[in-house]
Order: C-alpha cells, then structure tokens, then sequence
C-alpha cells in the first residue's frame, strides 16, 4: 500500500509540474514560448542522450557512414588536447580536452599526474558518475604493466592480473603501485583545467561521445 500511494504521489507531482509549465509557457510570448520548450525538453533528456544521438547521426551522415556501418575509434593527441573519432579511417567528429597536470610524457605510477600514453580499450561506463558522465579506459596496457615490473613499481602477481585484464579490455584492478581508473569525463576542456591522469571534455561533447559507442571501442592516446 506505501508503495502505490508513493507511485501516485509521483504521478502527481510530474503531472502537476507538466501542467504548471504548459501555463507558464501560455502566458508569455511567442519566442519565450519557444525558449521554453527548449529548455523544458532539455529537462527530460537524461543527459542529453536524445540530442547526442541526433547530433551525432548529422556527423555520421556529413562523413558518409551510415549508424549500422559506425565502427568507432578514438584518437588522442596531446600535444594539441584533441580527441578525434574515426569510423574505417573516416574523420567523423573533433573535440577539445584536458590532460593530466603533468603533461610531458607518459603515465608511470600512480601519483606521476600524467595522462597515460598507448593502446587501450573503453572497458566501463558510468553514467551516475561525479563528473558528468565516465567511460572508463582499461589502463594500465600491457606495455605499461611491464614497465612498471621492471621498475618494481609493481608485483609479478599484480603483472599478471594486469596484462590479463588489458588484453580481455576489462577492467583491470586500481589498487597497484600504477594506479586508476582512468578514462573521459566531463566537467570541461579548458587549458586551465587540468585532472590526475583522465581525459576532461565538455559535458556537452562528453555526452556525444558517451551514447555513441561502446564499451571495448579502442582509445590511442598519443603524445
């Protein structure tokens, strides 16, 4: 019984702001109107799913590659804080991003404050996370891994484990001596926004990104 009267006080809650908004929207001019609706629609987008697939269904339709045929692939260049999308070697869409604070070089431990450079796969996605939204890179690769064996920055156990986990692009553990997660997120790209290692977009790009592709998409991170 609890339960269905907090359904019903759901329903009339949402109801009850729909029709508020329909009379606001009734009172005010023509071009307002029009503001609102937007921004009333933009509400109910959760995260803005609706207008990335529809934004990005333009990008794939301008680079001539139909939604069946997208096989996506993301470059990242971070001498110029880019990230390009790729389909079959087709350009498809561009975007700004923040690097780690330390940006010469590749990510050597845990605390090095670099953003990782080499192969990797998009192994997990979080739509709930702090930064708008997260797609996770399964960092460290198996070159990364090795390196840090070398260095005994890790254990040959932890080696293992890691080097398994990159080559199934799943998840790998974040409790060794190289540290994690990293992936891309949102929160802004601006040059003076700067992260622990991950890849910072707009919220508005990271949401493109976000719905338009999958976990196991390959992530090359360049210098």
């Amino acid at each position: 019984m609890k339960k269905c009267v907090t359904t019903l006080g759901d329903y009339f809650f949402y109801g009850f702001a729909v029709l508020s908004v329909l009379a606001i929207m009734a009172s005010v001019a023509t071009p307002a109107r029009g503001l609102l609706l937007d921004e009333f629609s933009r509400l109910l987008d959760h995260k803005g799913k609706v207008r990335s697939l529809a934004e990005f269904d333009k990008k794939l339709e301008y680079a001539g590659i139909s939604r069946a045929d997208f096989v996506p692939e993301i470059r990242i260049v971070k001498r110029s804080r880019e990230m390009r999308v790729f389909s079959n070697s087709k350009l498809v869409a561009t975007y700004p991003i923040g690097l780690g604070r330390a940006t010469i070089g590749t990510k050597q431990n845990a605390t090095d404050q670099k953003t990782p450079e080499g192969m990797y796969y998009v192994c997990d996605k979080d739509e709930n996370n702090r930064y708008h939204l997260f797609l996770q890179i399964n960092y460290p690769s198996g070159i990364d891994a090795e390196r840090a064996l070398v260095q005994d920055i890790i254990k040959n156990s932890e080696y293992e484990t890691l080097v398994g986990a990159w080559q199934n692009k799943i998840t790998p553990p974040a409790n060794t001596g190289l540290g994690g997660p990293l992936g891309i997120h949102g929160f802004g790209a601006e040059s003076s926004w700067t992260t622990d290692g991950s890849i910072s977009m707009h919220n508005v790009h990271v949401e493109e990104l976000f719905w338009n592709v999958e976990k196991g998409t390959p992530v090359a991170i360049l210098p």
